[in-house]
């Protein structure tokens, strides 16, 4: 059973409706900021996108602002998902303890590797890092922190949240979307990079990410969930320098197998995660 007829059906008094039409429209802004991704809204973009008028577009991006759910860097400057959220988004991508599940693996493959080690999951079309194992080699490749969010095909963890999707179509969708494109371009990744990446990752059965950071790789593997599309992604980063061959091979092996050794801790999770959302 998907919902609750009688929490349904119930009759709101006029002040609760107000509540509740003040939130879902709340709701619309805080959506639309979260598709722009890193790029952010003016004003404007946030009128159009939204279809409210200036008035209550106004209203509602200074109540939100007020609570810290989204942030202005400067007057007259775009807006973004304020920091308040960030937090809970990790809370709510980690509310079935995946981060727990795959810490001791991530950390054992860090101390092996000596390099920086994460762990991304899926929220809708975006990518959330929710852990990071810092590597102890004297420089470090750090390109995201939990808890960050990112549009689809940033980084190798994200990249092969992409790329191993079982359905084309849905890869095709999410290379054409304008959010998307929007938040890649942001970050200097134009489509034709993003689909060698996805061709090659495809081909190879792991991703391959070049300077996306300059002087930094990432090597990333998807987790499978119990319908055989990623659900998230372990991925290792390091100097290029680094990740070199041959060194890049034995690396590879490492994350392949700590990969495997998550997902069959995960499958217990993920399952009942597919049962939950199927009651």
């Amino acid at each position: 059973m998907r919902g609750h007829p009688a929490a349904m059906e119930r009759n709101f008094t006029p002040g609760e409706r107000g509540l509740e039409q003040s939130f879902g429209r709340a709701a619309v802004l805080l959506n639309a900021l979260a598709n722009a991704g890193t790029t952010g809204l003016r004003f404007v973009d946030l009128v159009r996108r939204s279809g409210f008028s200036q008035t209550t577009v106004h209203r509602l991006v200074a109540a939100l602002a007020e609570h810290g759910f989204i942030e202005q860097e400067a007057a007259g400057a775009r807006y973004h998902l304020g920091m308040r959220l960030a937090g809970w988004a990790f809370a709510a991508a980690n509310r079935f303890g995946l981060a727990e599940v795959a810490h001791p693996v991530m950390q054992a493959l860090s101390e092996a590797t000596q390099d920086t080690v994460y762990l991304t999951l899926r929220s809708g079309d975006m990518a959330i890092c929710v852990s990071r194992i810092d590597g102890t080699y004297p420089i470090r490749a750090v390109v995201t922190n939990p808890g960050d969010r990112r549009v689809l095909g940033l980084g190798a963890g994200s990249v092969a949240l992409l790329a191993f999707l079982q359905d084309p179509a849905e890869i095709e969708r999410l290379l054409q979307a304008p959010e998307q494109r929007a938040g890649r371009a942001a970050h200097g990744v134009d489509e034709d990079r993003l689909r060698r990446w996805i061709e090659a990752s495809r081909r190879d059965g792991h991703t391959v990410v070049q300077d996306l950071v300059p002087g930094t790789t990432g090597i990333g593997q998807p987790i499978f969930g119990p319908v055989g599309d990623p659900v998230a992604s372990l991925s290792l980063a390091a100097i290029s320098a680094r990740l070199q061959p041959p060194r890049r091979q034995e690396v590879l092996e490492r994350l392949q197998a700590a990969r495997a050794e998550i997902e069959t801790r995960m499958r217990p999770i993920l399952h009942a995660r597919m049962g939950l959302t199927r009651a």
